[in-house]
């Protein structure tokens, strides 16, 4: 058996990486678990199939899989990421929150990244690809430059949420890995030029559409590289709409009583924090550039994801129902 390409190889140890994030992720409850996993599995199926394209057979790096492959991976891509969704659902129900106008910038990437799963398997049938394309070379250049936003909503939806890509080191092996993907589908024919040349000088396998290809790779390669930058995710946690009412909030001071009030309560330091935190981060200040949803998740999230070292008794938060739940108040015990 021939082994594969050293770049398969390279590549292939960051999807591994990849896949075992959730090791390193801390455990919440059964439903989320399973709702997270399938959505990482999703997308590890989905960079896997950027990577590993089907045609031409006699290209560098060379081909890993069958046409029908290739869909059949995608078809288990969609299932595993509409079990994501029905799985959120099912184990917190406020997740529908999600599915409105006032969905925060990240979320709506997720569900766009659904839509053009959806969207590139459908339309590689053999039947509807013949009746949309007369060229296979127009084909396979749609094909590529859709699958290449595909990457970047993905990443937008996978790194913003933080759930396995908390921390920078996480972060980068997760971009790293994606724009790897991306870096091979730039494959050259049997009969190209030898690899020393430049890459625009090199006769790719896309032909006429080559140099619209090379640009759309690069493109996508800069924006995945924008997602390094924390304050990327912040503002990519703004609601595309203003929510008129916010959600419950259960807040439990007493489990949080190791954290230093001043560094949630920060204006209490000059004796003018006298007021709730949602008015002053609601009120449309010029200097407070980032919303209230997006700040107080990003903050909360970071906390609970990457505590510091003397946080002990932390978890990964599970849902949106951990947080945003009315309990009733526990009575004083009866003498």
């Amino acid at each position: 058996m021939k082994l594969p390409d050293r770049r398969f190889a390279t590549w292939g140890l960051g999807l591994t990486g990849i896949a075992v994030l959730p090791l390193f992720a801390g455990f919440t409850t059964a439903g989320w678990e399973l709702s997270e996993v399938l959505g990482l599995a999703s997308t590890l199926m989905c960079l896997a199939l950027c990577g590993a394209p089907v045609r031409p057979r006699e290209s560098t790096p060379p081909v890993l899989i069958s046409p029908s492959r290739h869909e059949l991976v995608g078809w288990l891509a969609f299932a595993a990421a509409m079990l994501h969704v029905v799985a959120a659902l099912a184990s917190d129900r406020t997740v529908l929150e999600y599915l409105k106008p006032t969905s925060p910038l990240y979320q709506v990437a997720g569900i766009a990244a659904l839509l053009l799963l959806l969207g590139l398997i459908v339309t590689s049938v053999g039947g509807i690809r013949r009746r949309l394309w007369r060229r296979h070379h127009n084909f396979q250049a749609t094909h590529v430059a859709i699958g290449c936003a595909l990457i970047v909503l993905l990443a937008v939806h996978v790194v913003t949420t933080g759930r396995y890509t908390g921390g920078g080191l996480r972060r980068a092996v997760f971009i790293l890995t994606a724009a790897g993907g991306l870096a091979m589908l730039l494959r050259r024919g049997r009969g190209a030029p030898p690899a020393p040349q430049s890459l625009l000088s090199r006769r790719l396998v896309f032909g006429r559409h080559s140099m619209l290809i090379v640009g759309v790779i690069a493109a996508a390669t800069l924006l995945l590289g924008a997602l390094v930058v924390p304050r990327a995710g912040v503002a990519l946690r703004e609601p595309i709409l203003a929510r008129a009412q916010t959600l419950p909030l259960n807040f439990i001071h007493q489990k949080h009583t190791v954290v230093n009030c001043l560094v949630c309560h920060h204006n209490y330091v000059d004796g003018r924090g006298l007021d709730a935190c949602v008015h002053c981060h609601r009120s449309g200040r010029a200097d407070l550039k980032v919303g209230v949803e997006a700040r107080f998740h990003d903050f909360c999230f970071n906390c609970h994801r990457n505590p510091p070292r003397q946080f002990v008794r932390h978890g990964p938060v599970s849902g949106c129902v951990s947080c945003h739940q009315i309990t009733k108040p526990v009575p004083p015990p009866s003498i």
